[in-house]
C-alpha cells in the first residue's frame, strides 16, 4: 500500500499528527497555536504519556498563567484518570493507543493505578501558577531567600490599599522639592493616573531601583543626555523668540502678504502679528507660531503651498527662508518635548521613590509579600552565588517541566 502524501492528509489529521509528536515525552517542544486549537489538551496528553511511561507524578511540575487555567488542567487530569479506572479493557486500550502507548496488560494496569497514585500525592499534582511555584519555593527556602519563615502573602486588594496609604502619606508630608514635582505632574495626569503610574513602577521595582542609583539628580542627568534635552528651558525659549534670521522671515512674510495667494496671505498675517509682539508675549504664545508651519496632524506643511509661486518668482529664495524657519521650529519643538519628558519623568521619580520605599518597608515590617515580591525574591534566590544548594534540591525533585500560556510570561518569570 502506498503511504499517504501530505496532499491526501486532511488539515485535521495533520494537526492531530503534530499534536502526537508534541505530546511525546521524549522530545522538548514549543507549541504555538490559536485559541481553542487544543494546546491545553496537548499538554494534558503529554502529562498522561509521561506518567504512563514511568515518570513519577511527584517529579512533574506544570506551570500555567492563571489559577483558573491551573484548575482546568487539574480537573481534566482527574476526570481522565477517574474514567480510566472504570473503563472496560477495549475502551481503555483505545484511550492509551490514542496516546501512542501500546495496549497491553501492564499499561492497562498502570493506567488504572494512576488515579490512586495521584490522589495519594501530598498536596496533589504540581499544577499551578508561577506565583504559586515561587511561594512554594520561598516557603521551602526562606532563610536562603533572607525572608521570615512565617511570611504571609498580600492579595491584590490589600496591596493596592497599602500602596495607596503609602502614597497619601508621602503627599501629606511632601517637602518643597516634592511639591514642585507634584505641580509638574498635576498638569499632565489625574490623581487616579498618578496612582496607576506608581503601581506600574512598583511592578518594575528592581529596574526602577537600578535607575535611581545615585539619586534622582543622577537619573535626570542621564536622561537629559539620552534625550538631548535642553538644560535650561528659559534660555531655550529666549533663543526661540529672538533669533538672527528673524529679519529675513519678517521680510518674506511682508512679501507674502502683498503678493501671495490667499493661503500665503493668511499665513503672513499671523506671522506678522506674532513677530510684532514683545519677546515675553512671543514666548507665551509660542504654540501659535508653531502651528503656522505644521498641519493639524503635526506634519510639516508644504512649503510650496505656504509660499506661492508668485512670491518665489518675485523674490527667489523665499521658500528656502520659510523652509529654514520651519526646520528651526521643528527642532525647537522636539527640544521642548524632550525637556517636558525630562521634567515629567524626574517629577514622577521624585514622588514614586519614597512611596515604593515606604510600601516595601511596611511589608518587611509585617513579614508580608505581594505577587511581585514572590517573583523578585525567587529570582534573587536562584541566581545568588550561594543558591547551589537550592538548585541541587530542586534538581533532585523535578524531572519534567510543562508550561502553559507562556506568551503571557514576563521576562522576570522567564528568568526563573
Amino acid at each position: 500500500m502506498t503511504a499517504p502524501t501530505s496532499a491526501t492528509i486532511s488539515a485535521r489529521d495533520r494537526a492531530v499528527a503534530e499534536q502526537r509528536v508534541a505530546s511525546n515525552p521524549a522530545v522538548s517542544a514549543f507549541v504555538a497555536a490559536s485559541a481553542g486549537s487544543g494546546k491545553t489538551k496537548l499538554l494534558t496528553d503529554r502529562l498522561l504519556r509521561l506518567m504512563l511511561t514511568g515518570a513519577e507524578p511527584a517529579r512533574i511540575q506544570c506551570l500555567t498563567f492563571t489559577k483558573a487555567a491551573a484548575a482546568e488542567m487539574a480537573l481534566r487530569l482527574q476526570r481522565t484518570l477517574g474514567e480510566w479506572v472504570t473503563l472496560p479493557d477495549t475502551a481503555l486500550d483505545a484511550a492509551v493507543t490514542a496516546l501512542q502507548i501500546p495496549p497491553n496488560d501492564q499499561n492497562r494496569a498502570a493506567a488504572r493505578a494512576l488515579f490512586a497514585r495521584v490522589l495519594d500525592l501530598p498536596g496533589g499534582m504540581r499544577i499551578g501558577t508561577i506565583h504559586a511555584f515561587c511561594q512554594s519555593l520561598l516557603r521551602r527556602f526562606p532563610l536562603e531567600a533572607r525572608l521570615s519563615p512565617h511570611f504571609q502573602l498580600v492579595d491584590d486588594i490589600e496591596a493596592r490599599l497599602a500602596l495607596r496609604e503609602a502614597r497619601e502619606d508621602m503627599l501629606a508630608r511632601a517637602e518643597l522639592d516634592r511639591m514642585e514635582a507634584l505641580a509638574t505632574l498635576a498638569g499632565v495626569v489625574s490623581a487616579l493616573q498618578f496612582g496607576e503610574l506608581i503601581a506600574r513602577l512598583d511592578t518594575q521595582r528592581e529596574a526602577f531601583a537600578g535607575a535611581l542609583q545615585g539619586g534622582v539628580a543622577a537619573l535626570r542627568a542621564r536622561l537629559a543626555a539620552e534625550l538631548a534635552a535642553p538644560a535650561d528651558h528659559a534660555a531655550l525659549m529666549a533663543r526661540a523668540v529672538a533669533w538672527p534670521a528673524e529679519g529675513p522671515v519678517r521680510d518674506t512674510a511682508r512679501l507674502m502678504l502683498a503678493h501671495g495667494s490667499d493661503t500665503s496671505k493668511k499665513l503672513a498675517e499671523a506671522m506678522l502679528d506674532w513677530l510684532g509682539r514683545h519677546t515675553a508675549e512671543r514666548a507665551a504664545r509660542w504654540d501659535d507660531w508653531e502651528t503656522l508651519f505644521f498641519t493639524q496632524a503635526g506634519k510639516s506643511a508644504s512649503i510650496d503651498r505656504l509660499v506661492s509661486a508668485t512670491v518665489e518668482k518675485r523674490q527667489p529664495g523665499s521658500r528656502d527662508i520659510i523652509a529654514a524657519e520651519q526646520a528651526r521650529v521643528r527642532a525647537l519643538q522636539e527640544a521642548r518635548h524632550a525637556g517636558a519628558a525630562l521634567d515629567i519623568t524626574t517629577a514622577l521619580a521624585t514622588l514614586a521613590a519614597p512611596v515604593i520605599d515606604a510600601y516595601a518597608a511596611r511589608k518587611t515590617q509585617a513579614a508580608r509579600l505581594d505577587y511581585n515580591d514572590l517573583i523578585s525574591a525567587s529570582q534573587k534566590l536562584l541566581i545568588d552565588p550561594g543558591a547551589a544548594w537550592v538548585l541541587y534540591k530542586l534538581d533532585g525533585g523535578l524531572d519534567h517541566l510543562l508550561l502553559d500560556e507562556v506568551q503571557d510570561t514576563a521576562p522576570a518569570q522567564w528568568q526563573i
